[in-house]
């Protein structure tokens, strides 16, 4: 894949449905959710930028993960991340460019500022 982006992922449903990436040093987590009202999962991504994470931190249960965000950078929907044919691998780069179209700018007046987690 030309600008591919590795993947560490858990619980797939048609694609990854929690997935992390660490694009220009940063370490990002993309976490589709379960909805229980519909009972299907969301068509979209809320992505978190990340502390940094050791090994052991992937380990158990990725359920507690965007609690530990340092903030949610976005909302991505599925259909604009471009996975690998066997969608675990990777991902096009691309999809950061969508995030920065979102970030504050110079003013910090952006529609969509990263919101910091409390």
């Amino acid at each position: 894949m030309i600008d591919g982006v590795l993947i560490r992922y858990r619980d797939f449903w048609d694609v990854p449905r929690i997935f992390f990436a660490e694009h220009d040093g940063e370490l990002y987590l993309f976490d589709s959710r379960f909805d229980k009202t519909s009972e299907d999962y969301l068509e979209s991504y809320d992505v978190y930028l990340m502390p940094s994470f050791g090994e052991s931190d992937y380990l158990g249960s990725w359920a507690e993960h965007p609690q530990k965000a340092s903030c949610k950078v976005g909302v991505v929907p599925i259909d604009s991340v471009r996975f690998d044919p066997t969608k675990r691998k990777e991902i096009g780069a691309e999809v950061f460019d969508l995030l920065a179209a979102n970030a504050p700018s110079a003013n910090g007046t952006a529609a969509h500022a990263p919101v910091p987690i409390s």
